[in-house]
């Protein structure tokens, strides 16, 4: 289940970004805990909402117009953005993660 959630350090990228949505988990202190939150209920210091990969994905889709795809070709995974290539990656789960980190780039520079 935990593969199913961004990584901490792209959860806080998220919220600078303005991410804002209820979760299904949450990080406390860098931890991830299971349960449904929004972002008022998430108070402790160190609490943060913990997205999962497909909200993520959607809300750079809807809130920054920018899309992403994975390919698989010749044993590896290619992450591509806005229909550039990104990455090559051995697995699906860093292709995924490839794609996060350049779309959370893309959305940095033109915040």
């Amino acid at each position: 289940m935990k593969n199913e959630f961004i990584p901490y350090e792209q959860a806080i990228a998220l919220i600078e970004l303005g991410f804002d949505e209820p979760c299904f988990g949450w990080f406390d202190t860098g931890h991830l805990r299971a349960g449904c939150f929004e972002s008022e209920y998430v108070t402790g210091l160190g609490d943060l909402l913990a997205p999962l990969y497909q909200q993520a994905f959607r809300w750079f889709r809807d809130k920054h117009g920018l899309r992403h795809f994975i390919e698989y070709d010749n044993g590896h995974y290619n992450a591509v953005v806005q229909s550039s290539l990104v990455y090559h990656c051995d697995t699906h789960e860093e292709a995924e993660l490839a794609c996060l980190k350049k779309l959370i780039e893309l959305s940095t520079k033109t915040a």
